[in-house]
């Protein structure tokens, strides 16, 4: 069994795609368009939006899309986190300082008992993040 997250965007899913795609190394997998599906009417400037896309890195895979016009996606006030567990101190550092450009840092990077390093950021477009080295 496998938990893969699905974020929803309002219309900028293709920018945090590709800004995840650097945050991960990651390889942006085929990116299908709302013009592709005629069966779904939408307003012309939304044709060119992501109707679903994948990012993979490592094991791992988040999926994204835009939402339609008038459906605002949230990612809330902290009812979900997406946890990386790093595997070295430089991935974490990495991954630290790229997804903090434009984010906030809720937790800076610390050495709780529970962990080698920890640190919490919710990145510029609103979703939660935990990095941890176990």
């Amino acid at each position: 069994m496998k938990i893969k997250p699905y974020l929803a965007y309002n219309g900028n899913a293709e920018e945090a795609l590709n800004f995840y795609a650097g945050v991960f190394n990651g390889t942006v997998g085929e990116i299908y368009r709302y013009e592709e599906y005629q069966e779904m009417e939408c307003p012309a400037e939304y044709k060119n939006k992501i109707i679903h896309s994948c990012l993979t890195f490592n094991d791992c895979t988040i999926s994204v899309a835009d939402t339609m016009p008038g459906t605002k996606a949230d990612f809330g006030s902290m009812g979900y986190t997406l946890t990386v567990f790093c595997d070295t101190e430089q991935q974490f550092k990495d991954i630290y300082t790229k997804l903090a450009v434009g984010g906030q840092i809720k937790c800076e990077l610390c050495q709780p008992s529970y962990a080698k390093l920890y640190a919490e950021i919710i990145d510029k477009f609103g979703v939660s993040w935990a990095l941890i080295i176990e």
